[in-house]
């Protein structure tokens, strides 16, 4: 038992570093890296609190940075607004789907999603009220079942004309956001409060990874193009890796 306990916070202090210095790099991405890792250990109703108040402790630290664009506020609100709406719902059917299916499913959304953004398909999409509210409501149906919200926000942001910096800043903040909403979301609805407890190990460690990851910015030794290329492959070997495992275990 102690040797299991032993090995499960070794696992969680891996993951909320890695999860620390992605979220600090990218403005999100750190959910992408933890949840994969942390199913392994973890149900999902009882990861999502511990992630989500990683996310929400790094969104506070970079919102110090990444100010939001006035012209985006009324979109953050509605993108959040729809994800607080479909996010109980995700938790709901996750219940009635085997923890293999979502490990998988997990790890395959993460993997597409980074292969997308690595492979820079030439779609682009004008906002609109209308695509806001899918973008996040499908965010917080994947958070609530999968334990990710972050890529249909993403992918949706990412395909917009839209400066990287401007965009980044608005993706970091709805982050935060429905991270708020799955915290209270989760609790009520099956994780309780018993994950407090892992919090004490993975928000120092998280905010290592975002110490390190603010020094690899500061020596501006590589450009924002070659950090994001950075990011999605580390998603890439992470996704993978989790697939690779549920391979050979299976």
């Amino acid at each position: 038992m102690i040797l299991e306990n032993l090995a499960s916070i070794c696992l969680l202090i891996f993951a909320a570093f890695f999860g620390g210095f992605i979220r600090r790099l990218s403005g999100f991405g750190g959910a992408l890296i933890m949840t994969p890792l942390l199913m392994w250990i973890f149900p999902i109703p009882f990861l999502i609190p511990i992630v989500m108040c990683s996310e929400v402790f790094g969104g506070a630290l970079l919102s110090r940075h990444w100010k939001l664009h006035p012209g985006d506020r009324s979109r953050l609100w509605y993108m959040l607004i729809f994800s607080a709406i479909f996010l109980p719902l995700g938790i709901w059917l996750s219940g009635f789907i085997p923890l293999v299916v979502l490990k998988s499913a997990t790890s395959g959304v993460i993997l597409f999603f980074a292969s997308y953004l690595l492979l820079k398909p030439h779609i682009q999409l004008n906002a609109t009220r209308f695509l806001d509210g899918l973008a996040g409501g499908l965010s917080g149906l994947l958070l609530g079942s999968c334990g990710i919200g972050g890529p249909p926000a993403a992918l949706y942001l990412n395909s917009t004309n839209q400066a990287f910096d401007r965009t980044r800043s608005l993706l970091s903040q709805f982050v935060s956001g429905i991270s708020v909403f799955a915290i209270a979301a989760a609790s009520l609805m099956g994780g309780g409060i018993d994950w407090l407890i892992y919090l004490l190990p993975a928000i120092p460690v998280y905010w290592l990874g975002m110490r390190l990851a603010n020094s690899v910015l500061a020596a501006h030794a590589i450009s924002d193009s070659d950090l994001k290329r950075l990011c999605l492959f580390l998603l890439i070997a992470n996704a993978g890796f989790n697939l690779l495992l549920l391979f050979i275990f299976k």
